[in-house]
């Protein structure tokens, strides 16, 4: 009996601070190759101002852990947005990269998009939804 009530209150306790996690915007980056460096993301609300990286409406910078790194946001809540992800793996706070600008280091855009040229607002965007996670993959 007092452990099924124990069990019940852990349970409540999780579901609790769950909800205060994914309440705002929460981005869950998967594919993280290793712990060296840090995840970097960046969000954008407008074609306008997309890549321009002093322009993005938030930015955060969270220790890389290998496998998934949760990145929960303060100041975006929901609407159209466009994320933009790197693991600058070296901590340098630049995303490097290669022959035709190719990056060198784990990089990713929401909507799963994969750009073949210049990235785009229109394709990487989505509608964030409040409490709803985003769930992006790293490339290499």
């Amino acid at each position: 009996m007092k452990n099924t009530f124990i069990r019940n209150i852990v349970f409540l306790l999780v579901l609790f601070l769950s909800r205060i996690v994914l309440s705002h915007g929460t981005v869950i980056i998967t594919n993280a190759e290793h712990n060296k460096g840090y995840i970097d993301v960046k969000i954008y609300d407008s074609k306008d101002t997309f890549l321009e990286e002093d322009k993005a409406i938030e930015v955060v910078r969270k220790k890389s852990k290998k496998g998934e790194v949760v990145i929960p946001l303060s100041k975006v809540h929901e609407g159209q947005i466009a994320i933009v992800v790197y693991h600058d793996e070296d901590g340098d706070g630049e995303l490097k990269t290669g022959f035709f600008w190719r990056p060198k280091e784990g990089f990713a855009f929401s909507n799963n998009y994969q750009p073949k040229g210049p990235p785009k607002f229109s394709k990487a965007s989505i509608n964030l939804v409040h409490g709803e996670p985003v769930y992006i993959e790293l490339n290499y």
